[in-house]
């Protein structure tokens, strides 16, 4: 799926001199969850699940169907016991039938990422790309184990052969996702735009570059990109959680608060991600609420933590004890 943006006083300066802009967060939007998207990737995966059925030995269905259960997972349309488990059993029966297969050992560094066993998966991605060197998603990957342990030195190593080699821009908003990780907001948005021009309906690239003009103080074009990503993701609770997060960081309280209160109201009869949540209140400066969800994601052993070390959102709580207790228990690699 993996935020240091300014220190305390310059932010406080940005948010009194930011513009506000006049939308207006779409109830029914918000309301939805991103049931377009659930519905697209649960599709994807009952596709894939029914080749299995019918070839018990097709390899590529069990890791199709796999990819397919992590995307709900990571995009946090389900909860990790619903799809990371059936993933873990189509691993299972594709590990069982070929060991060797790239693509195989590409799903076992992913799983082994997800549950954050940092030297299994690091072990399995190098071995994807040794087996297969054309295989972009397996150094996708393996760039953001990399850039999620620190290391953004062999990351953009790593996302300089993809570019080299993806022909068909399939790996943007990948590039996109390190040079954030590293504040290097200015050479999003060309690639961003460039996204946004060759897939104009599709959210993720819109999210990212809002990413971009956030980071860069620019909140005006931040929310407009925000609102344009949340309304085409369908009201996608991890773009929600962006578009709250830059509300608040321009001064919009009122709207942010609206919709981290709606979220924590939904989310007693929906999943919705812990870490996304708290990204809206940290974007208020509600840091014990923050820690709180924090404290639930850590239970739920949820993706989103995997990128603590790096994610800048999270600097106004680095110092906090309970969040050096959360980062203690992660087991990160040295």
């Amino acid at each position: 799926m993996f935020r240091k943006y300014y220190s305390l006083f310059l932010l406080v300066v940005l948010v009194a001199c930011a513009p506000q802009t006049s939308k207006e967060i779409d109830e029914k939007i918000l309301a939805s969850l991103g049931e377009k998207y659930k519905q697209e990737f649960s599709e994807m995966a009952e596709a894939f699940n029914t080749q299995t059925k019918e070839d018990t030995t097709h390899v590529a269905a069990y890791v199709g169907y796999a990819e397919s259960q992590i995307l709900l997972y990571v995009f946090g349309y389900v909860p990790r016991a619903e799809s990371v488990e059936k993933a873990r059993f189509a691993f299972e029966q594709a590990r069982n039938l070929d060991p060797q297969n790239t693509d195989v050992l590409r799903l076992s560094g992913i799983i082994h990422f997800l549950d954050w066993n940092w030297m299994e998966a690091e072990v399995n991605f190098q071995q994807a790309i040794q087996q297969n060197p054309q295989d972009l998603s397996a150094r996708h990957w393996y760039s953001l184990w990399l850039s999620a342990m620190g290391d953004f030195e062999s990351a953009m190593a790593q996302s300089d052969t993809i570019m080299a080699m993806d022909t068909e821009d399939q790996f943007l908003v990948g590039r996109s996702s390190l040079l954030y990780f590293q504040y290097r907001f200015e050479e999003m948005k060309p690639l961003m735009l460039k996204n946004i021009q060759q897939n104009p309906d599709v959210p993720w690239g819109y999210d990212w570059l809002g990413m971009a003009y956030n980071g860069l103080g620019e909140h005006h074009d931040a929310l407009e990109t925000y609102f344009k990503a949340f309304e085409l993701s369908d009201g996608t609770v991890e773009v929600g959680a962006g578009l709250g997060h830059a509300l608040g960081q321009a001064g919009e309280t009122k709207r942010a608060k609206q919709m981290a209160d709606y979220y924590e109201e939904a989310a007693m009869d929906h999943y919705l991600p812990p870490v996304q949540r708290s990204f809206i209140h940290l974007g208020i400066g509600e840091h014990d609420k923050a820690l709180d969800l924090l404290e639930q994601a850590y239970n739920e052993h949820s993706w989103f933590l995997i990128f603590m070390q790096i994610e800048h959102w999270y600097d106004p709580i680095r110092e906090e004890q309970r969040f050096i207790d959360i980062m203690q228990r992660m087991n990160f690699p040295k």
